[in-house]
């Protein structure tokens, strides 16, 4: 599992020390940190990551808002100036932040923003080629958001209106997620669901017992209900 990443863009040493101090506090990874946009461009293209904070009157060839509007992929952003007036926050809105924050900032708001930004992105993205959320899902961890690579989730369990989450390394999150909205947020062709309770990833699968109607997933055992062992089998194109 790896934290959320977040690239810092501010040419104010003040406030860039501010924001780097900010982001460690919270327990994310500061993917990097520059107060050139054409430096931010580069770095931000080859380390993709999860946040970026802006500003918006920086060094280099564009400003933040220049910035923003040229990356091919952009994660959230989310603009911190000392711009307050209506025509500079006009530019910033066309390119779709998630957020523009003035100067002074605090800490809570800032968390808030951060989380709201990857909510709102995750709930809107589709699973498509170079979106960080095809391979990832972000879980509320206390104060912070955690990263979980969907490739590392073995299986889901749910109870009532609460959701599992079992992990590869042997952790498992609760989430306040019915299964159905969980799986909704999953890749269909590598996860389903083999029981009312239960929802596994395929790729973890070792072995079945077709005759038991149970699956194994390494040293973890799961009930197959009936309705579901056929589609299953098919999916999985078991020989027999």
């Amino acid at each position: 599992m790896s934290k959320l990443s977040i690239y810092i863009l501010e040419d104010e040493e003040l406030y860039a020390n501010q924001l780097e101090m900010l982001v460690d506090e919270l327990d994310y990874t500061l993917a990097g940190i520059s107060d050139n946009s054409d430096t931010a461009k580069t770095e931000i293209e080859q380390k993709k990551p999860d946040i970026l904070l802006m500003d918006v009157k920086v060094n280099g060839s564009m400003n933040g808002i220049d910035l923003a509007a040229s990356l091919e992929h952009p994660a959230p952003v989310i603009f911190i100036t000392s711009f307050e007036d209506q025509a500079t926050f006009d530019r910033a809105k066309s390119t779709k932040p998630y957020a523009y924050i003035t100067k002074p900032f605090d800490a809570e708001n800032l968390q808030r923003t951060i989380e709201l930004a990857v909510g709102n992105l995750e709930k809107d993205t589709e699973w498509q080629e170079d979106v960080v959320f095809e391979t990832s899902l972000f879980i509320k961890n206390r104060h912070r958001l955690e990263k979980i690579e969907i490739a590392n989730i073995i299986y889901l369990e749910v109870e009532d209106r609460y959701s599992t989450v079992y992990t590869r390394n042997g952790k498992k999150y609760v989430l306040r997620m019915s299964m159905g909205d969980v799986q909704e947020k999953l890749p269909p062709g590598d996860f389903m669901r083999i029981h009312r309770k239960y929802t596994v990833n395929l790729n973890h699968v070792t072995s079945i017992d077709t005759q038991d109607n149970m699956i194994m997933l390494g040293e973890v055992e799961l009930p197959i209900s009936r309705s579901h062992k056929e589609e299953l089998l098919q999916k999985l194109d078991w020989l027999q």
